[in-house]
């Protein structure tokens, strides 16, 4: 590992993917086990992330760009990455671009290996896959609706040039198999390394490639669909922070169960791409989340309710139009306020369809 320069490892990966799981638990194992610094930049459309929370909760120093992908504030990006350099001197920075982006090989990894190659070592483009939606969106001969989402995820895979499976502890080995197949078949040189939140499996082979000397060397290619765009233009972003208040003793877990039931219920497992809901306050936190129907409790930290005043933040990504997520939304926090005996007060609020990108770099052959 070079060390006068910092390495920087590129997380992408489709919603839902576990992205931020995993670069959690990476640099938590990273210093552990290595005596390593992280810091990590997270990513979305919207503003108030629940990732940014997470990860700064869990002891890690995070920035955020927001309004746009890495792709379209690549500038941004590097002038975090140097304030990050300077302020905290990490051995390893971990970018975690918009699950929804796309071309990110051509506008972010080849303009940062190449334009900065003096202060940042960049790791192999690393694609995260979630191997419990892997083969529903992987699957060319399924049926395209509405609702279908394939064409970026595969496009992901192509980009890569290392692949992670998460979750893997949730299914078995002739799923693995078949999903291992899917991915050569788009990918037919890639190089897999499964792994899991649940018991960390083969996180040490994650650590050895990013601690090793091994950059990022795969040629660039503008790849050009229009599919794309109309994948994009299918979700509707919600962003909702709250100040919350109880008035009594709340059940975390319920609270967060209850919201993301809401969504699901509303909107069907088709429709539903990824909810998260954080509660944190000086005496409890949680994070959980929403992929399809299956819902996950990502974090618990302290006891079970929250008795003192915290935050809650909600972030939906949905196949619906944004005046309508935005009523259903809003609905369902009326739902917590009646249930569960507290005050929300709206301190921030966003909901829209993004707007298409135009990199502000793009590198291809």
């Amino acid at each position: 590992m070079d060390r006068k320069k910092t390495r920087m490892l590129v997380l992408g990966g489709y919603l839902g993917a576990g992205k931020t799981t995993l670069a959690v638990n990476l640099a938590r194992e990273l210093h552990q086990k290595h005596g390593k610094t992280v810091a990590i930049i997270t990513n979305d459309q919207g503003n108030v992330l629940v990732d940014t929370e997470y990860s700064k909760g869990a002891g890690l120093d995070t920035r955020e760009i927001s309004g746009g992908c890495f792709c379209t504030n690549f500038d941004n990006l590097v002038s975090n990455a140097r304030d990050l350099v300077v302020t905290g001197k990490p051995d390893v920075i971990i970018a975690e671009p918009i699950g929804t982006s796309t071309n990110i090989m051509s506008s972010v990894v080849a303009p940062m290996r190449s334009l900065y190659p003096d202060e940042f070592s960049v790791v192999p483009f690393t694609v995260v896959v979630d191997c419990v939606r892997a083969l529903d969106i992987l699957n060319g001969e399924k049926e395209r609706t509405e609702s279908t989402v394939d064409l970026i995820p595969a496009h992901q895979i192509r980009e890569a040039e290392v692949i992670i499976l998460t979750k893997t502890d949730l299914v078995d080995n002739g799923k693995m198999n078949r999903i291992t197949d899917e991915i050569k078949g788009i990918l037919p040189d890639a190089r897999i390394i499964p792994t899991s939140s649940a018991d960390l499996r083969n996180v040490d082979q994650i650590m050895e490639l990013v601690l090793s000397d091994e950059v990022s060397a795969k040629a660039p290619t503008n790849e050009k669909n229009p599919g794309f765009a109309f994948e994009k233009a299918k979700l509707g972003w919600y962003s909702g922070t709250f100040d919350m208040t109880p008035s009594e003793d709340i059940d975390m877990y319920s609270l967060c169960t209850h919201l993301l039931k809401g969504v699901a219920k509303e909107y069907g497992a088709d429709s539903v791409v990824h909810v998260k809901v954080i509660v944190e306050a000086p005496d409890a936190a949680a994070k959980m989340s929403l992929v399809q129907k299956d819902m996950q409790v990502d974090n618990i930290r302290g006891s079970r309710y929250v008795r003192e005043r915290g935050m809650l933040i909600l972030n939906a990504r949905v196949v619906s139009p944004p005046k309508r997520l935005e009523e259903t939304m809003r609905g369902l926090i009326d739902d917590v306020r009646g249930e569960y005996n507290c005050t929300l007060e709206v301190t921030g609020e966003k909901c829209f369809m993004p707007k298409p990108e135009s990199p502000s770099h793009f590198f291809f052959e």
